[in-house]
């Protein structure tokens, strides 16, 4: 017989998580340069943007009230990721041979200035992700480790998609996931902060999530460009074109259990590609201006 007072508390802490509502504290665009396709850092004191088209790659540092240029490499925008530490920033560069598309991952130091080949162009190189003191990838049909020493480095759980599946590496094993079945295919493939749900958008389907082995925990509808603003909360956008160009956009927050959401963008801005963290959420207008918005969840 289960313990009526372990349910109790379970129940008392689900309805504590799903009590909460979003309240937005302010709103402000800090970077001058336009800007596309931002990213934060894990601690939000950091937002890497780049061009329409991903070439190149700036970081604003918000204590600083700075942007670095870190590079003019063509694919250096889409994707990037920074380190642990936040010291580094690591980035794809693009080449072509033989008229093949090829991705490499390089570094760079913010405080030496450096920058370091962390992997070689590759064929069909996916999402990069951040290990202790280095970077992961599936490029080649492989899974490739960088580091930036010798030190032992434990491999993470790490997620993408293919197109036509889900994958998932853990325990040194590769697992395909297919968990909406009679989907075109998978994107926008991430792994939640605590490491034990995925979040993505099945093509002519919409947004979920599920856990490591497929199973669907949350069907977030229409909801593009999704990305995690903490285990229980989603941000992603609403988007719509006449078949050439975008007509309209919005930003969207939704709880995984559907009974919070808020439109973070205003009615007259077409906005887009969110990231999220530390209680920001960043995106980008159609003509290339970064808005922060910072938030308050509220039991």
């Amino acid at each position: 017989m289960k313990n009526p007072v372990f349910i109790a508390i379970f129940l008392l802490s689900f309805t504590a998580v799903t009590a909460q509502t979003i309240s937005i504290v302010s709103t402000y665009s800090p970077i001058k340069e336009k800007g596309f396709h931002p990213q934060f850092n894990t601690t939000g004191d950091q937002l890497a943007f780049t061009t329409e088209s991903y070439v190149g790659l700036n970081v604003y540092n918000f204590s600083e009230n700075a942007t670095i240029k870190i590079t003019e490499e063509a694919g250096a925008g889409f994707q990037p990721v920074f380190s642990n530490d936040n010291k580094k920033v690591f980035y794809k560069n693009t080449v072509y041979e033989a008229r093949l598309r090829k991705d490499g991952v390089r570094s760079y130091d913010f405080a030496s200035k450096k920058e370091l080949e962390m992997l070689a162009p590759r064929r069909n190189m996916k999402q990069p992700q951040t290990i202790q003191n280095g970077v992961m990838v599936f490029a080649d049909t492989k899974i490739f480790k960088s580091t930036l020493s010798r030190k032992k480095t434990p491999v993470t759980n790490y997620v993408w998609s293919d197109g036509s599946n889900l994958n998932i590496y853990r325990d040194n094993k590769l697992q395909l996931l297919n968990p909406v079945k009679g989907a075109n295919g998978y994107i926008w493939a991430s792994l939640s902060p605590n490491e034990k749900m995925i979040l993505f958008t099945a093509a002519g389907e919409g947004t979920f999530v599920c856990d490591l082995n497929g199973k669907i925990i949350a069907k977030l509808g229409f909801l593009n460009a999704p990305t995690w603003y903490d285990d229980n909360f989603v941000v992603g956008m609403q988007d719509k074109d006449d078949g050439h160009f975008v007509t309209g956009s919005k930003i969207l927050m939704k709880s995984l259990d559907g009974k919070a959401e808020k439109v973070l963008s205003a009615a007259n801005q077409i906005a887009m590609y969110p990231t999220a963290a530390a209680g920001k959420v960043a995106y980008n207008t159609v003509d290339g201006v970064i808005y922060v918005v910072e938030l308050k969840l509220v039991k």
